[in-house]
């Protein structure tokens, strides 16, 4: 263990630290969920980012879809909300507003894929 760690007063505080930051980052999404349709949002990410995003913040129950590029995870629903998996191909058509999503690394295949599927969505990354 590194000794600066160590110490109880220091893991506290991060822990408290720790505390803080996962609510504000929920009440943000919270907040954020709440100026759009739930219901026109999808998560772009069926792995484990994606389904704790869906069932811990506020109205995630809500959004339309979970979107994955994996066959295997496409036409599965997520546990304990119920989110249907698509697709890519599968919001076409659809009124999505905005994707939220999980891996940044992803963000310009994510815009790239929804400009061929012919939607101008919001997308922000989690």
């Amino acid at each position: 263990m590194t000794a600066g760690l160590s110490r109880p007063g220091k893991i506290d505080a991060l822990v408290r630290r720790f505390d803080q930051t996962y609510r504000d980052k929920v009440a943000w999404w919270r907040d954020y969920l709440a100026t759009r349709d739930p219901e026109q949002t999808v998560v772009w990410g069926a792995g484990s980012k994606g389904i704790t995003f869906v069932k811990v913040v506020p109205e995630g129950a809500r959004m339309s879809a979970l979107v994955d590029v994996n066959p295997h995870k496409q036409g599965r629903f997520a546990p304990g909300t119920g989110t249907a998996v698509v697709g890519p191909e599968g919001l076409r058509g659809r009124p999505v507003r905005s994707i939220i999503v999980m891996n940044p690394l992803y963000r310009d295949e994510v815009a790239q894929a929804a400009h061929e599927l012919g939607l101008a969505p919001d997308i922000i990354v989690a």
